[in-house]
């Protein structure tokens, strides 16, 4: 995937066992913010955007998708 293409969608699963949400995040972001796998990270939503910050960075978030209500 190319960053900021048209075409990084991603779809709302439901984990069959645990019955969790989960959302893929792009290749790309986490290349661009140097995550990989088991980087802890908190989610949270401010106004209209859901926010992804690395524990470690606690100053670095990342906009990823207007929420509609």
């Amino acid at each position: 995937m190319q960053k900021n293409s048209a075409e990084n969608f991603s779809t709302v699963e439901i984990d069959p066992i645990t019955g969790e949400y989960l959302i893929t995040i792009p290749e790309w972001i986490c290349d661009e913010k140097g995550w990989y796998e088991g980087t802890e990270v908190n989610i949270e939503v401010e106004n209209d955007c859901i926010i992804i910050k690395d524990l470690e960075e606690p100053r670095s978030w990342q906009c990823i998708d207007r929420v509609l209500w």
